[in-house]
């Protein structure tokens, strides 16, 4: 869950309206495509006949619209029945879940656990690939989620995962803790041109995986481009524990082990810019589909045919994830591929995927994660007061705040409260989730995810009496979210100099529009519907009585 909370941000007295309810081309001048998957050493290259695949335009022409309407029929169930299906997916950003503010949104673990098993009810071979930056974030809660998300991925039978920026971000260290090969099949960190600690021998990452999927012999590497390199280990980095190489010499390694160990079909996690993609694409024939983890955020529905290769895009945070059938024995088709859009009447939700994050979500209370990370000072310098207090003058202010969503910004967190949404919440408590919490009480900071000093805290978690009256002065999206913390309008409005009170606090309609505004909460990802016109209508309310 990654930030799960929306909300408009707006007022004098400090409004926050809580969401509802808890939310290509091919280069030009390309060749035909050949598209037959090799067989294994026995037959011969040349029994492979090049022609185009039924799902991959010819080159040149047009990609087809980005993703597919939610309630599309799905083809795949129409496939013929293939030797083994891979399930790719990438940049998962720390979405194990869709917000769950709004209703209808796309993507989740759960949803796509249920693409596993509506696969696997058709009596195919499924695996799991991922191109990596599956996190977002460091610190505690970014690796406790990480561990959540792996377990995921391995009870979904995931074999690789490339080793990302955000990965990286994680450090070596940790990764390595985290890297677990035990027995034949298991989720393996790749990457062919990135080293830790100076030596390849440590194991992780690994430069390639071979295994055995349905009867046919499957090779799975990475590589992180010089692009990509740079926004992690930039020149002057004096992080000696990763070494970065070129991927160009990685792969040509790679592919000759490949060869050596007659791998049937090659698939390239490619942590590398679009068009870096391309060129290693078109530079690589040897392998069979690349899949590039910087594509288009909304993936493509139809792979880029770059000679006998296709280049997938499967789009990012979870939305969507790219199904390809493999077919050795067929000469004309021998892939096929549909992205699918992971959406909650399609697929519902899955108890297995339900109970990681119900485990995560208890990690997150056990380790006390709110107050795990110290609190800091508002860049105002100001203290908080809470909604009650602005109430003693702005009385007619208040009482809007008080029949709004916002108020009930926590309560809207906890299933047993049976506020309107908390179905989505598969009676998990997030309350104890600071990147829930940040848009759902006062005091925090919505974009990092941060307590102010004098933020909201739970009951349970406040050590002191000043910190017990936190939970009773901020529970729910306050005023002072918007129009910022109220000690020193108080102070001026005592102090008889009420000019400077007004000018501490003021929020104009265009500032509530910009990035700073409502946006802090209501973005994209977790307020899909959002209309700054529609939305303040429901919370505005007079500056003063």
């Amino acid at each position: 869950m990654n930030r799960t909370a929306v909300f408009v941000v707006l007022g004098f007295s400090g409004m926050i309206l809580l969401a509802a309810a808890m939310v290509w081309f091919p280069p030009a001048g390309t060749k035909p495509a050949e598209t037959g998957v090799r067989q294994p050493a026995a037959e011969s290259e040349s029994a492979v006949a090049a022609v185009p695949s039924a799902d991959v335009p010819a080159a040149g022409a047009p990609a087809a619209a980005a993703t597919a309407a939610p309630q599309a029929d799905l083809r795949f169930p129409t496939w013929p029945k293939p030797s083994f299906v891979l399930v790719a997916t990438a940049e998962q950003r720390g979405y194990f879940e869709p917000c769950g503010c709004t209703a209808n949104q796309l993507g989740g673990m759960t949803r796509r656990a249920g693409l596993f098993r509506q696969l696997e009810s058709l009596g195919w071979a499924v695996r799991g690939v991922d191109a990596g930056s599956i996190s977002s974030r460091t610190g505690s809660q970014a690796q406790m989620k990480f561990e959540a998300t792996l377990e995921a991925l391995r009870q979904l039978k995931y074999v690789g995962l490339a080793v990302g920026p955000e990965e990286l971000r994680l450090e070596p260290g940790y990764l390595l803790s985290q890297h677990l090969t035990d027995g034949d099949e298991y989720l393996g960190f790749l990457s062919a041109n990135l080293t830790f600690f100076g030596s390849a021998d440590v194991g992780t990452p690994l430069a390639m995986r071979v295994i055995e999927i349905g009867g046919v012999k499957v090779g799975v590497t990475s590589v992180m481009s010089e692009t990509i390199r740079r926004e992690v280990l930039p020149e002057d980095s004096s992080n000696a524990d990763v070494t970065w190489s070129d991927p160009a010499e990685a792969l040509q390694r790679v592919l000759k082990q490949f060869e050596e160990e007659q791998v049937q079909v090659r698939i390239l996690l490619s942590q590398s810019t679009l068009e870096e993609s391309r060129k290693l694409a078109e530079q690589f024939q040897g392998f069979d589909v690349v899949v590039s983890a910087q594509g288009f955020g909304e993936g493509e529905s139809v792979p880029e045919q770059i000679g006998r290769v296709r280049l997938v895009q499967v789009g990012e945070k979870g939305r969507t994830a790219g199904v390809l059938g493999f077919y050795p024995q067929d000469s004309e088709q021998s892939v096929r591929y549909e992205l699918v859009t992971l959406s909650g009447p399609r697929f519902g939700d899955d108890e297995a995927m339900v109970e990681i994050m119900r485990g995560y979500q208890q990690r997150l209370r056990d380790e006390r994660m709110v107050v795990a990370q110290p609190a800091v000072g508002h860049p105002s310098g100001a203290g908080y007061v809470g909604s009650a207090k602005c109430g003693e003058c702005h009385t007619k202010a208040l009482q809007v705040w008080q029949n709004s969503a916002h108020a009930h910004g926590l309560e809207s967190l906890d299933p047993a409260a049976g506020r309107p949404g908390a179905e989505r919440l598969h009676g998990i408590n997030r309350a104890f989730d600071p990147e829930c919490l940040s848009c759902h009480v006062g005091g925090w900071d919505p974009q990092n995810y941060v307590r102010y000093h004098g933020g909201f805290l739970p009951a349970e978690q406040a050590d002191t009496d000043a910190d017990k009256l936190l939970s009773a002065l901020l529970p729910g999206n306050q005023c002072e979210n918007c129009h910022g913390p109220g000690s020193r309008h108080v102070e001026l409005i005592e102090a008889g100099n009420t000019e400077a009170a007004a000018s501490e606090v003021r929020v104009t309609l265009e500032q509530a529009r910009g990035d700073s505004g409502c946006v802090k909460c209501h973005d994209g990802d977790n307020s899909p519907e959002f209309s700054f016109d529609s939305y303040w209508q429901q919370i505005r309310h007079p500056d003063r009585d």
